[in-house]
């Protein structure tokens, strides 16, 4: 099963520009109401006790985070088990080969798809089984060039004057 590992990201850094930028948001909010300046004033906290939040607000939203998305994962493989054997392959294979990203919302995202009959396991979007190269025909696209030029149109591709060694 295709996934994504999520990037930690360390403890909380108290930072000269993260207590610049606490230090510019208090003055901006003392100087957008100039009368009560002074009352802002007393109620602001100071930096230390404003990182020192931070600080355990990050610990708490790290593993808010980890934990919704290991609860997201859970919802999606139990929708992905509640499908009969056959299908569960064919809808795991279709997730190992998808370009998106592997995250739990892609992945839950791919199983509404195809519940809603917008994703056809036989024929993905991310698959091209068109003609390719061999059913396209510059000669059209390169006769309009020539004519612009004032060129006389070619009749086939063995015409086109050759450049370099090749």
């Amino acid at each position: 099963m295709r996934h994504f590992r999520t990037r930690r990201y360390g403890p909380f850094e108290d930072t000269r520009r993260k207590r610049l930028a606490l230090a510019r948001k208090q003055r901006l909010e003392r100087e957008k109401l100039p009368l009560f300046s002074e009352m802002i004033a007393e109620e602001q906290p100071d930096a230390d006790t404003v990182m020192a939040q931070r600080a355990e607000q990050a610990v708490i939203w790290e593993q808010n985070t980890r934990d919704r998305r290991a609860a997201n994962w859970r919802r999606a493989r139990s929708r992905l088990f509640a499908y009969g054997d056959n299908i569960r392959k064919i809808l795991r294979a279709l997730w190992n080969s998808a370009p998106y990203p592997g995250t739990p919302e892609y992945f839950a995202d791919m199983l509404h798809s195809y519940d809603v009959g917008r994703l056809d396991p036989e024929n993905p979007p991310w698959v091209y089984r068109g003609p390719g190269v061999k059913g396209f025909d510059p000669l059209p696209i390169i006769n309009r060039s020539r004519e612009r030029m004032g060129l006389p149109p070619l009749s086939s591709l063995a015409e086109l004057p050759r450049y370099g060694n090749g």
